[in-house]
């Protein structure tokens, strides 16, 4: 019984991770071919950094959730600091954030090809 329900747990995971790679897949492809075509060179280039700085940022956010320590966030939501419960659900699903962040989004920013 429990191993089915780690399974279905599983399958729904893998679904909700196709789903929003591939979304994420077509924004990105449509931004990197159609739209920058139609734009002068500044906001194409504008973009084009942005994407950049997108892809840094969730790499960054992935590699922090994976090294960083639970307790010190216990301590900082014990006295009201904003943001650290949700520093703590981040820990605490370390494993599901820095997939999504590092390997989803940082990949897909990383390969997001740029016609001319």
């Amino acid at each position: 019984m429990k191993e089915q329900k780690k399974n279905n747990e599983n399958v729904k995971w893998f679904i909700k991770v196709f789903i929003i790679t591939f979304i994420l897949s077509l924004f990105f492809s449509y931004i990197s071919t159609n739209a920058i075509n139609d734009i002068p060179m500044i906001p194409a280039i504008l973009i084009l950094f942005l994407v950049i700085i997108v892809g840094i940022v969730f790499d960054i956010v992935g590699v922090a959730v994976t090294v960083a320590g639970e307790e010190e966030f216990h301590a900082k939501a014990s006295k009201k600091i904003p943001g650290a419960k949700t520093a703590v659900k981040l820990i605490r699903n370390s494993s599901i954030v820095a997939n999504i962040c590092a390997d989803v989004i940082g990949d897909i920013c990383r390969s997001t090809k740029w016609s001319n």
